[in-house]
């Protein structure tokens, strides 16, 4: 249990809120008085993995409801992501290399790239579109309903990563890094309902972007809502997902280890290697130890070891009295435009004796099956039984990764083979 859990359990329990009924109030003086934490971080709860228990047990959800002010609201406050559409290649319209673009992995910066490419209108099938919306402003006053319960909002401060505004429509977007199981309906449903009122005239599309730094497929869920007093109207129109195709492919011929990885006998337990990328980011912007990765990336303190031990292993990621650090590598890494960054990614995983030794395999016989894989790990390591079976899963995982962000070779069900 993180400690951001421990101290709402702290809370209900000092406030002895009755389970019984369906709305309580609390305000930000009062977090602070009885936890002495920083409210950011026990108010953020974007998607539902990043629920305190203690929520889940009363079957409720954290809502801001004025500035300084949360409403506990018993019902459902989270949305499951619809399966991604299969990617359809978009050419762009960017006619010249964009020098300041790609100078970080956030999600801003793929979303801005995929508007100037001409991909954002593509997929919400408005054109034009004019930024003219983002970051923080207070909201209009609204009511809604959560089940039986009439919150009402006022003044609060709210945040759009990217607003477009069209001839007959604003398009309000909000953007994240992966692909999340679910998010926070507010994230939408807030922004709808103020920019409802700033501009009655206009239909307001509310969308969910996401994108994947290592594949660069860009997906779009284009919701509505319903009844825009009921927080739970929300529903899918379509699902769009877009790739902008590299000038340059790469074949397994180009696939070459950096030689610079200290430590080639890892066995990777980190399945995400999009998230162990996203680590060395953010140690470059101030994230210190594995208690602010475990709360950013809503893992447990087993899971951020596991990503900090694979940014170590892939010379990223350092530690330096009691502090991650960047290392040079690492440093190298975040300053590469972002077009080269996959290629850099790709040389430092194919070090690892596993992934190198699984490459090599695709390239004499054409494939690689899953039971290869695990007698790969039986072989060059001491692990055995179900440790072999889910550690072949992670490096599976680092392989697809690879074929995605490449595109030399494709997975299948129980493997992978050389595309032709």
């Amino acid at each position: 249990m993180t400690n951001a859990f421990r101290l709402w359990e702290k809370i209900f329990a000092e406030k002895q809120f009755d389970p019984r009924e369906p709305l309580h109030f609390i305000t930000a003086d009062e977090i602070k008085a009885i936890t002495k934490a920083e409210l950011r971080i026990l108010a953020k709860m974007d998607c539902s993995a990043a629920v305190p228990p203690v929520f889940k047990r009363y079957g409720c959800f954290l809502l801001p409801v004025k500035n300084g002010k949360y409403a506990i609201v018993r019902g459902e406050g989270f949305h499951r992501l619809e399966p991604p559409a299969a990617p359809a290649e978009h050419p762009s319209r960017i006619r010249f290399h964009l020098t300041t673009a790609g100078r970080g992995s956030s999600e801003m910066q793929y979303l801005d790239y995929s508007f100037n490419a001409g991909a954002l209108e593509s997929a919400v099938g408005i054109s034009p579109l004019y930024q003219s919306i983002r970051g923080r402003e207070y909201s209009r006053a609204f009511r809604f309903f959560v089940n039986q319960t009439l919150p009402n909002v006022s003044a609060i401060q709210l945040e759009v990563d990217s607003g477009l505004e069209g001839e007959d429509a604003i398009v309000l977007i909000e953007a994240k890094m992966g692909i999340p199981e679910d998010f926070i309906i507010r994230q939408l449903f807030y922004p709808y309902n103020h920019f409802r009122l700033v501009s009655p005239g206009k239909k307001i599309v509310p969308v969910f972007f996401t994108c994947e730094s290592g594949t660069k497929v860009f997906n779009f869920w284009i919701y509505e809502f319903t009844d825009p007093e009921n927080y739970n109207s929300i529903r899918l129109k379509d699902v769009r997902g877009v790739t902008i195709a590299a000038e340059h492919p790469v074949g397994l011929e180009d696939i070459k280890p950096q030689g610079v990885v200290a430590y080639k006998k890892l066995v990777p337990q980190a399945n995400d290697l999009n998230k162990v990328i996203a680590l060395a980011f953010k140690v470059s912007e101030g994230l210190g130890n594995y208690k602010e990765v475990a709360d950013y990336f809503h893992f447990d303190e087993r899971q951020s070891s596991y990503y900090r031990e694979a940014a170590e292993a892939l010379g990223l990621v350092g530690r330096e009295k009691g502090r991650y650090r960047l290392t040079e590598i690492g440093k190298h890494l975040v300053g590469l435009p972002a077009e080269q960054r996959n290629l850099f990614i790709v040389g430092l995983v194919s070090d690892f004796d596993l992934v190198r030794h699984s490459l090599d395999t695709l390239r004499a016989s054409g494939h690689l099956t899953r039971k290869r894989i695990e007698k790969l790990i039986a072989n060059e390591s001491k692990l055995t039984g179900s440790t072999v079976l889910r550690r072949a899963g992670s490096l599976a995982a680092w392989l697809r990764w690879i074929a995605t962000a490449t595109g030399s070779f494709v997975g299948e069900r129980d493997g992978f083979r050389i595309n032709g």
